[in-house]
């Protein structure tokens, strides 16, 4: 299959998720760049760990599936509870983000999990160059989302 189409068939599912979960950005961007640093810590460990225990991959590569895991790992935890948007337009939004910046992160698994050719590799190539920026930016909205976020005030008694 060609990257360009896993490309877009992982870009849809995420944004089918955060979409209909109704998930606020700002918590599911946090815990992306919660799980990117996991990711670098800990992809070297735990790899021959599980490869250990009879879990073996040739294609993709094991660490690959181990990097994405637990790069989407803590935002897969909060896609269950945490708050949430009460509009469309803040769904759409929402989910178009947290979609762009998943992706931005799991771009290094991606590149080394899949055979990139044609008009893939352009767009490959497009994503990487614009990496930092995309993450840089998709951040920035989280903590913005983040500071925008009405909380519940407590009963008073």
């Amino acid at each position: 299959m060609s990257f360009l189409v896993v490309f877009l068939i992982i870009i849809a599912a995420l944004f089918a998720t955060a979409f209909f979960t109704k998930r606020r950005f700002g918590v599911l961007g946090l815990a992306l760049a919660a799980g990117a640093m996991l990711s670098t810590l800990w992809v070297g460990d735990l790899t021959p760990i599980i490869a250990s225990a009879g879990f073996v991959l040739i294609k993709p590569p094991l660490e690959s599936v181990v990097a994405a895991a637990l790069i989407l790992f803590p935002a897969t935890i909060l896609l269950v509870s945490g708050p949430t948007y009460s509009t469309m337009s803040q769904r759409v939004v929402g989910a178009s983000v947290f979609a762009i910046l998943a992706t931005a992160l799991l771009l290094q698994p991606m590149g080394s999990a899949l055979v990139i050719d044609g008009v893939g590799k352009t767009v490959y190539d497009l994503f990487v160059e614009y990496r930092s920026v995309i993450i840089s930016i998709c951040l920035m909205l989280a903590v913005f989302d983040l500071l925008i976020a009405k909380t519940p005030k407590a009963p008073k008694h």
